[in-house]
């Protein structure tokens, strides 16, 4: 029985020694410059990072999907860019409320320490404000050739039969390569910037319990940084 409880002790004291707390330092004062720094962190060739976007629905009350995130504007907003027959775009010009939220599944940032960590970044309290016409040739330029296509001959989430899809996916194709024309901007392509309110940053690696950093909007515009229990 004594060695049985040694046994007990000595397990459960490991397991005590593997517990740590995760501490997000050297800050800096604005959650966008945080964000670029965990963003040039991961950056890779042709790299390209997801986002979540959550939209009030009419039919399902909170309505998630994963998206491309499309950079930063001047104003330091997040962007997006969707097609205006799509839900998400529907849903944003009904109610602009929405949410986004970053996971960075490894993220090597030398400020906060030396191994690898994962990262949520959560823009809380936010609103869409749709780009002018004006802006929107500088997104569908980014596109790749594939996500111009679905653009111009697809229409999200309407039911669909493959083989249909692919013959008059290849007969585009074939007849843009024979062009040898730019494909032009649909005029059902448009996007949006987000604005937050709060930015939420979590920190957390092997065997940690998270951090979580916060940065709250003010009235003077200005950013309140604290920590938060996670």
């Amino acid at each position: 029985m004594v060695r049985f409880h040694n046994f007990a002790m000595s397990f459960k004291i490991c397991k005590m020694a593997k517990s740590t707390l995760a501490h997000i330092v050297d800050y800096p004062n604005e959650p966008v410059t945080f964000l670029r720094q965990i963003l040039h962190a991961v950056e890779e060739p042709n790299f390209l990072q997801a986002m979540n976007l959550a939209t009030v629905d009419k039919e399902f009350g909170v309505l998630n999907r994963t998206v491309l995130f499309r950079g930063l504007t001047e104003d330091d907003c997040v962007t997006y860019a969707t097609q205006q027959f799509t839900r998400s775009c529907k849903n944003l010009k009904a109610n602009n409320k929405c949410a986004i939220t970053f996971l960075f599944p490894r993220v090597m940032l030398p400020s906060q320490g030396p191994r690898p960590l994962i990262w949520q970044v959560r823009l809380i309290g936010a609103s869409a404000v749709q780009l002018p016409e004006s802006e929107l040739d500088l997104y569908w330029e980014k596109d790749e050739l594939p996500a111009q296509i679905r653009a111009i001959i697809f229409r999200t989430g309407r039911p669909s039969n493959y083989e249909e899809l692919k013959e008059k996916h290849d007969r585009f194709l074939k007849d843009f390569m024979e062009s040898g024309e730019p494909l032009h901007r649909p005029p059902t392509f448009t996007a949006f910037k987000i604005k937050s309110l709060r930015w939420d940053f979590l920190k957390i690696g092997m065997n940690q319990i998270a951090d979580r950093l916060q940065y709250r909007l003010q009235d003077d515009c200005q950013w309140e940084v604290m920590h938060v229990s996670s």
